[in-house]
């Protein structure tokens, strides 16, 4: 839309009627502030010619004359992009849009409520590409670490505006560009490895589930013994340098004899009896109970027989009723006999 006003004023009122190229508007066109005020609803009806106000009162008639510039923006597409190859068969450029006023270029959100043109890529230089070097990726390494070998492959080719690769002979690239290496020196660092001293003495008491443990040095070498750092060696693993072992006094356990006959054949009073010893591995010999701590006692007693006797007879003959207690780590009994009266 447009507004357009007519800057006139008079006593009376002049009225005031609205012309373009010297013909009067249709009434579809607003008129405000008493025809002062022309708004125009669609600006693309008037291509060419002029607007003018003509006010009129008892005094007289006066006319204002002006003129309506439109000016719209619009998309160009005038422009291309480089060429994304200069041979061979994937060549493109694509069209670039600007945003134009009057034919200035101006900034592309003026024309964002322009529908955009359609844009189709354009296939450029494809044409043959002149010959050159091709090659593959370098081969592993023939070794790890001091001096290796590596290889590639190396050959002459052309790429044709088809998209195939077609062979040449090492002449005609040799023409263009020096022939790439095909093979060269890798891994060139010293071969390193860790090494270790002899393990030092085994040291700590070994009671409980704590052992004891021992140490040895870690340092960084090459092949033929010569000490580097050790960050030289940080891609290997390293050996461990502290571990635990096993002392003479680690090498106990708990012994134990066989269990002895049941004091009883029935009833509720029946028992037997085993030796716990702590004593060593390798001598046999009983040692201090503190040092079998760290692993469970067996029990040296147990009940047995516990079944009901026939016939309701409680005791038969003369059996013993055993009491049992500890004494330098021996089972006493006391003999008694009775007889059941019944």
């Amino acid at each position: 839309t447009c507004f357009l006003g007519c800057a006139v004023n008079g006593h009376p009122t002049p009225n005031i009627t609205w012309l373009y190229s010297g013909e009067p508007l249709s009434l579809r066109h607003q008129r405000l502030a008493a025809g002062r005020i022309l708004h125009i609803l669609n600006v693309s009806d008037f291509t060419d010619g002029e607007f003018s106000c003509l006010a009129q009162n008892e005094a007289g008639s006066l006319t204002q004359v002006m003129s309506l510039a439109i000016q719209e923006y619009r998309w160009s597409v005038d422009k291309l992009t480089a060429c994304s190859a200069s041979c061979g068969h994937r060549g493109l450029q694509l069209p670039q849009l600007r945003c134009l006023l009057d034919g200035a270029e101006v900034n592309v959100s003026y024309c964002t409520e322009t529908p955009k043109p359609s844009l189709q890529p354009i296939a450029c230089n494809r044409k043959d590409c002149p010959s050159r070097w091709m090659v593959t990726s370098w081969s592993p390494c023939t070794r790890s670490c001091g001096g290796g070998i590596q290889t590639r492959r190396v050959t002459c080719q052309r790429l044709t505006a088809k998209g195939s690769s077609v062979p040449m002979s090492n002449e005609a690239c040799a023409q263009v560009s020096k022939r790439p290496v095909d093979t060269q020196n890798c891994n060139r660092q010293p071969c390193v490895e860790w090494a270790v001293s002899s393990w030092g003495q085994c040291n700590g008491p070994c009671i409980g589930p704590r052992l004891a443990v021992q140490h040895r040095q870690i340092f960084c070498q090459t092949k033929d013994g010569t000490s580097v750092s050790s960050d030289q060696c940080s891609s290997l693993a390293r050996p461990l340098s502290t571990q635990n072992c096993w002392t003479d006094v680690c090498g106990v356990h708990w012994r134990v004899s066989l269990w002895t006959v049941c004091t009883a054949t029935c009833g509720n009073y029946g028992f037997q009896s085993r030796r716990v010893d702590c004593v060593h591995i390798r001598t046999n010999k009983p040692v201090m109970e503190h040092h079998c701590s760290w692993r469970p006692r067996p029990a040296n007693w147990q009940r047995c027989n516990i079944t009901p006797c026939e016939n309701g007879t409680l005791l038969t003959g003369g059996e013993a009723e055993w009491c049992r207690s500890r004494k330098e780590g021996r089972v006493i009994s006391q003999m008694q006999h009775w007889t059941l009266q019944l």
